[in-house]
């Protein structure tokens, strides 16, 4: 017995001797790793939960979308949800000789993501007819060459000053794009998106893992039955779909009774005018063109001219939506013919179309008479004025009353059937 211990005791001090410098070495990194593994852990951690996330759509590093630009920075201002413009990198502001300049008061006490002061020469909407002012570094004027009473929410854009340096939570930290077209922009603290030009890509994405959240997609689809996905849905209500309708081959007694003539029941979350029903400009008392087959026969019958064939396009996505509209008009005695476009005819007759309102009730550029974005082409000389009006008037209880009126006369002339508004859905993996 006692010659084995001194055969083993001899065996492991020549073991010791041999490998001294190595034992010595692992029971260091052991000592360390024990003291630091809490710090390796969250480290691990923290790059196990970066998010990964599918956006739908061709965008090039000058029109990212606005929910992501809001990761990166802010605007002077921000919007609430009633659409009203309150203080974000602006403290203060103020609005003077009636509506022609604003004042801007800076905060100083943000800086950029570079550690860099924010002075007011750094900002620059480059909006047109303004001229852009600096009286000292925490203040900027805006001189506009006509009183405009929605720069307040217009300032509300993300200000950056260089590229995508902002001075927001979170700071770009990598761009690959292929071309020009943006293929994966990484933010920090960790957030991955990665650019999809359909949902049937993004979706397939998600499929493989190369992502874990699918955002603001349109139609679910069979994700419902997919397992281990939570789905959130969110809607829009600075975003309808309608039917829009050419007023210069659709008269306004034709036009109303198409509207009435759509069972708008059949969609959850119904549109009835071109506000957002949150905005504290909306007016609830617009003509709601409830579902009335009986009227709008009637209606059409009265009228002494109507198309033989009404041409109805649409973009492939609302197909089914079409299909529906074409079985209530024909219905009420119109024969429809449903047209599959990939972009708007330069001379349609009417079109399913999804329009996003901007949070001011501002819609000039929609309405007015003289605006090439005026897709329906209307031509209403008191619209006109109440939009020229609208946006002119400081005062906030002028501009309810002119903003109401434009919505109730808007909603008589139906250049749109209000149908509802669009809802997405976001997917995340469990």
């Amino acid at each position: 017995m006692l010659r084995k211990l001194r055969f083993y005791s001899r065996l492991l001090t020549a073991f010791v001797t041999k490998y001294y410098h190595g034992i010595v070495t692992g029971m260091l990194v052991g000592a360390v790793f024990f003291i630091f593994s809490p710090k390796i852990y969250s480290l691990i951690v923290k790059f196990r939960s970066s998010s990964r996330i599918a956006v739908v759509g061709r965008y090039t590093l000058t029109d990212i979308p606005i929910y992501i630009q809001k990761q990166i920075s802010g605007g002077l201002t921000r919007v609430d949800e009633s659409g009203q413009a309150i203080p974000h990198l602006a403290e203060s502001w103020q609005a003077t000789d009636e509506g022609k300049t604003y004042f801007f008061k800076i905060r100083s006490d943000i800086k950029w993501q570079d550690g860099k002061d924010i002075i007011s020469r750094d900002l620059n909407y480059k909006f047109t007819d303004a001229q852009f002012e600096y009286p000292d570094d925490h203040t900027l004027k805006i001189v506009l060459a006509d009183p405009y009473a929605a720069i307040p929410v217009s300032l509300a854009l993300p200000v950056f000053k260089k590229s995508l340096l902002g001075w927001g939570e979170h700071r770009v930290t990598s761009i690959k794009r292929n071309g020009l077209l943006l293929d994966t922009l990484s933010l920090d603290p960790r957030i991955v998106y990665r650019f999809y030009n359909s949902e049937n890509l993004a979706k397939m994405a998600f499929k493989l893992g190369l992502v874990d959240v699918l955002e603001e997609i349109t139609k679910l689809n069979e994700i419902e039955q997919w397992p281990n996905v939570n789905i959130s849905e969110k809607i829009h209500f600075d975003r309808y779909l309608g039917v829009f309708f050419n007023t210069t081959k659709l008269d306004k007694n034709m036009r109303q009774a198409l509207s009435y003539a759509i069972d708008k029941n059949r969609w959850p979350n119904r549109a009835l005018g071109p506000i957002n029903p949150k905005s504290w400009a909306y007016n609830p008392d617009i003509k709601p063109y409830d579902y009335d087959s009986a009227k709008a026969s009637q209606m059409l019958s009265k009228l002494e001219k109507k198309p033989d064939t009404l041409t109805l396009s649409t973009l492939p996505v609302y197909s089914d939506i079409a299909e529906s509209v074409k079985q209530d008009w024909e219905k009420a005695g119109i024969k429809v013919n449903v047209e599959i476009v990939n972009s708007i005819p330069e001379n349609f007759t009417a079109m399913i179309l999804t329009q996003v309102t901007p949070p001011d009730p501002d819609q000039y550029n929609l309405w007015h008479s003289t605006q090439g974005t005026n897709n329906t082409h209307l031509d209403n000389k008191r619209i006109d004025k109440l939009l020229e009006e609208g946006r002119k008037t400081v005062d906030p209880k002028l501009r309810l009353e002119i903003y109401r009126d434009f919505q109730k006369f808007l909603l008589e002339e139906a250049p749109v059937a209000f149908l509802y508004y669009q809802t997405t859905y976001t997917v995340t993996r469990k």
